[in-house]
């Protein structure tokens, strides 16, 4: 997969651009502040539907603008792909092939991505929020349906939220949050299952992954812990139950206590927690590990590889990650797009992108 052109209108500090890009390593050379990031986060907006930067629309409008347009030509193995996303008064239209479509779902993953910067360090160190979504942007490029999956599953937990919340403890019944908790169960046992499958495919191929990084002194574990077991089935056939379990806990507390909301997975180096043992190079090779297993996975189910976006990651990498990576992408022909400074160190290859003030100059 590769992205040919992209046009940027009224996005962040672009008032009007389009940018061809090439195969192979596309580098976007500039000082801080130029806009070399808003070009990576306009690719993965039209991909995704979403910002990795900010929550809300309004953020990416170019100064006192009112709305924004990005347009991309894409290339898959055996076909090309247009993509057009529109934001206009708080709403978005997309549009696959000039077909417009009606849900997030109906377009992330027509072109895969995967996006790689420093902040991705929070896959280890953060909370379990940032690994489920890790694990739940990775399907949702995969299954389309977990999008939807995961959008219901957070109306019922809205739901049930506010229904805790609007009674007295006193006078709340178990009937009357029965309705919710089979709502949960049912939506919520899919997106374990989903999760476990991709947790459980991605530790077969880390594992190879990471012993090449470590030169094999080092193992690492990747599990998905679903209702705080790691036995899946168990965890599922006892889900009815735990829910009666923690229900005066719930009203008490008034928030939902037990769902997939509340899983985590279990990053394991040499059987140590990687979160509080692995140290700050150690972590930057799992999650360089997990990126490039992300990357193996869309290739064997696509049969090619998804677009590769790397923001200021080669600075953050000493010389032994940052050439495995590069020699990676180089024998897989992966097509990659990098932001850097002119300080930072020199590649041998790619096409080259001056970036300054809003405007980009290829070099010849």
């Amino acid at each position: 997969m590769m992205i040919n052109n992209l046009r940027l209108q009224n996005f962040r500090n672009y008032q009007d651009v389009t940018i061809k890009f090439m195969p192979g390593i596309n580098i976007l050379m500039g000082d801080n502040g130029q806009g070399k990031t808003n070009i990576i986060e306009g690719i993965y907006y039209l991909l995704t539907g979403k910002s990795y930067r900010v929550q809300r629309e309004q953020e990416l409008l170019h100064w006192d603008q009112s709305e924004f347009h990005l347009f991309g030509d894409f290339l898959m193995a055996h076909h090309k792909v247009s993509l057009e996303s529109h934001y206009k008064d708080k709403r978005k239209i997309v549009k696959v092939n000039q077909v417009p479509c009606q849900r997030l779902s109906d377009f992330v993953g027509t072109i895969n991505v995967i996006f790689f910067s420093p902040d991705d360090l929070v896959m280890i160190k953060g909370g379990p929020s940032e690994r489920r979504r890790f694990l739940d942007l990775h399907i949702a490029q995969m299954r389309p349906g977990h999008v939807s999956l995961l959008n219901s599953y957070n109306k019922v937990l809205q739901q049930k939220s506010a229904l805790l919340k609007s009674f007295a403890a006193k006078s709340l019944k178990y009937s009357q949050l029965q309705l919710w908790n089979e709502q949960i169960i049912k939506y919520g046992q899919n997106i374990i299952r989903n999760r476990v499958e991709l947790t459980k495919r991605l530790q077969s191929v880390a594992d190879n992954i990471y012993g090449n990084l470590s030169s094999q002194k080092e193992k690492l574990k990747v599990t998905y812990m679903a209702l705080g077991n790691k036995n899946i089935d168990e965890a599922i056939s006892k889900f009815p139950q735990l829910l009666d379990d923690k229900l005066e806990q719930e009203i008490d507390r008034q928030m939902v206590l037990v769902g997939p909301h509340r899983d985590d997975v279990q990053i394991l180096l040499n059987d140590k927690p990687a979160r509080l043992y692995a140290s700050q190079g150690q972590q930057r090779s799992i999650v360089l590990c997990l990126k490039l297993a992300e990357l193996e996975l869309i290739r064997q189910e696509k049969e090619e590889y998804p677009i590769l976006l790397l923001d200021d990651v080669l600075s953050e990498l000493d010389r032994f990650r940052r050439d495995y990576l590069m020699n990676f992408i180089e024998s897989s022909r992966i097509q990659t797009l990098i932001t850097m400074t002119s300080a930072e160190i020199h590649l041998e290859s790619g096409t080259l992108y001056f970036v300054e003030k809003g405007h980009i100059r290829r070099e010849q």
